[in-house]
């Protein structure tokens, strides 16, 4: 029974690991263990990642598009206001009615709008400094933010407008002037009435690098209005000669 005993501890010291002396105050460091992410160790979690970030993550989407806004205002706005100017011209040519859809007509609309944004991005910027700079309130502030931008922007994109889409129709500089002389009587009143409580929600509660696209989503359905004006000015204007 000795001889048994001292056979087996002799067996268990050969094949058990040394023990390791360590100084007194010490800890034992736990053995380092490699993390893996779920997506590294299964490709069906790998795609229910994707799944998520583009079905159930949107707000990921909305973060990167907002993202761009800020580090490219110019380049995200111009993307934005064109894609809107495409679909507003469309509903309008559909609502026409025209037998045939009118690709110049959406191109014309299309680049206007696209220029359109850019110089706009630079106004609301400008506009926003300038304000903050001269005027005390944030009322006041709202205030004269709308009333220079209904007064000074809206007039002026209006006539450059028509004048655009009169020299992409191939009539001369004189006719376009004339164009945006006799329309904006009708346009600013109409314009006035829907966009200065559209301004007023604007300046007061939109953040400033979104400001931008939220007047395109708006000018989505003032983009068939204007699609119809110049569409009845270029009608009466082929009626007269």
């Amino acid at each position: 029974m000795i001889f048994k005993l001292l056979v087996g501890a002799a067996a268990a010291r050969q094949f058990s690991p040394p023990l390791t002396r360590r100084d007194p105050g010490t800890t034992a460091k736990p053995p380092t263990v490699e993390r893996r992410e779920p997506t590294e160790l299964c490709p069906a979690a790998t795609q229910l990642e994707r799944t998520r970030r583009w079905r159930g993550g949107g707000e990921n989407l909305w973060q990167s598009y907002s993202r761009t806004l800020e580090t490219k205002p110019v380049i995200g706005n111009m993307v934005t206001g064109g894609l809107l100017a495409f679909t507003g011209d469309f509903v309008m040519q559909a609502a026409e009615k025209n037998p045939a859809y009118d690709h110049l007509r959406a191109l014309r609309f299309v680049g206007f709008r696209i220029c359109v944004v850019r110089c706009y991005t630079v106004w609301v910027r400008e506009l926003e400094n300038w304000v903050n700079q001269h005027v005390d309130g944030d009322r006041r502030r709202l205030l004269t933010k709308t009333f220079l931008d209904l007064a000074i922007w809206l007039p002026a994109k209006d006539f450059v407008y028509f004048v655009w889409m009169a020299l992409l129709e191939g009539l001369g500089l004189t006719e376009g002037i004339q164009r945006s002389l006799t329309m904006l009587p009708r346009t600013c009143p109409v314009s006035w009435l829907v966009w200065a409580p559209a301004q007023l929600l604007t300046f007061g509660a939109v953040p400033p690098h979104l400001r931008v696209v939220w007047v395109n989503s708006l000018a989505l359905c003032w983009n068939v209005v204007m699609s119809g004006f110049n569409q009845a000015a270029r009608l009466e204007g082929s009626s007269s000669i």
